[in-house]
């Protein structure tokens, strides 16, 4: 392994922001072909995330000389479980360059990873990984050195389509799979038919949107728990983050948070990722009426579709009668378990996003 390593040293991210993605595309285009991949590495989206961190030391990095050749992240969030609070990391963006893979560095950065988590005394760390992707036998082989890795659930993707040519073009779809799309109804037009009012956030409705949020602690198996300052940086921030608010009786009853993520496939294109819902205050009716706003917000900026996965933490009927459908992915997601008091294997609802 240290042969297979000569000239790597492993420490914390320099901050080249641009060369990390100029990194990440190339790894990701070798390993996916003109498959299209987001762009999780758009310097913008990346201050976004780690703008708030308190330990640069949690963007770790290899380096041979000056080249960046793989990276990882760990995003601290505060968590409930079984009416205590615990300190969690999410563990994501890892990528290596084609040329190191299956050479043990992939390994070592997320080693680094964990001895970090440790260090700072986490009780998890949580990851997901693709289905059927290499990666599972890099797990099984942590798993037999003695860390803690206990699955969570899988989680799929469902869609919305909302233009269909240009999102068939850009993913590579096959003809029989845009043809599917449209018998099921996954690109037809938004109805108008409104029952509310639905709008964009505005400071002011952040006290509503906190209360909405952290409501969940009583209705899911691991929510995360929000700071006033840390929800208004996540719910608006320029260039990256929006949410749209429902208002209902003077003040906002619901949420819909989300990204807009380059895909880069074929040819590049727009797709809105959700990532915080919260509507339990609104009839059925207002949540369709909610959902099909946000797809006209969403297609009127030029999104090809929008992107939403199953994380089980509340309703989603009214998506899939906005004619959301189950895509063609899935990940697996698992918990790095440092704390030997609790266990989350087999947690199915949690409100943490996907990256």
């Amino acid at each position: 392994m240290k042969e297979a390593l000569s000239g790597i040293s492993i420490e914390p991210f320099r901050g080249d922001l641009e060369g990390l993605e100029k990194m990440a595309h190339s790894s990701w285009r070798d390993e996916y072909g003109v498959s299209s991949f987001p762009n999780f590495y758009r310097p913008a989206f990346l201050e976004f995330l780690f703008g708030r961190l308190e330990h640069r030391d949690h963007l770790i990095a290899a380096y041979r000389g000056d080249e960046i050749v793989a990276f990882l992240a760990n995003i601290p969030h505060t968590f409930e479980f079984r009416g205590r609070t615990f300190r969690g990391t999410l563990s994501c963006l890892l990528v290596t360059r084609k040329e190191w893979l299956r050479r043990g560095l992939a390994l070592a950065v997320i080693r680094e990873a964990l001895r970090l988590n440790q260090h700072y005394q986490y009780d998890f760390a949580l990851a997901t990984f693709e289905t059927g992707h290499r990666s599972t036998l890099m797990l099984r082989k942590l798993q037999a050195e003695g860390h803690r890795l206990e699955w969570m659930k899988k989680l799929h993707v469902i869609a919305r389509v909302l233009d269909l040519d240009r999102a068939a073009s850009s993913e590579g779809l096959k003809k029989w799979e845009t043809a599917a799309i449209r018998l099921i109804g996954g690109s037809r037009g938004i109805k108008r038919r409104e029952t509310g009012s639905a709008r964009e956030y505005r400071p002011g409705d952040l006290d509503d949107c906190l209360q909405l949020l952290n409501s969940y602690r009583e209705r899911i198996e691991l929510p995360r728990l929000w700071e006033r300052d840390e929800l208004a940086w996540e719910l608006a921030y320029p260039g990256v983050s929006q949410t749209l608010v429902y208002e209902k009786n003077g003040r906002a009853e619901g949420l819909l948070n989300f990204i807009v993520h380059d895909h880069l496939g074929r040819t590049s294109g727009r797709w809105a990722w959700i990532n915080h819902v919260a509507y339990l205050n609104l009839s059925p009716g207002e949540r369709l009426s909610f959902i099909r706003a946000f797809l006209r917000y969403v297609k009127d900026k030029d999104c090809l579709g929008a992107v939403e996965w199953t994380k089980k933490y509340y309703p989603q009927r009214a998506f899939y009668r906005a004619h959301f459908f189950p895509y063609f992915r899935a990940v697996q997601m698992y918990s790095w378990t440092f704390n030997p008091e609790i266990s989350l294997a087999g947690v199915r609802s949690s409100n943490e996003i996907l990256v």
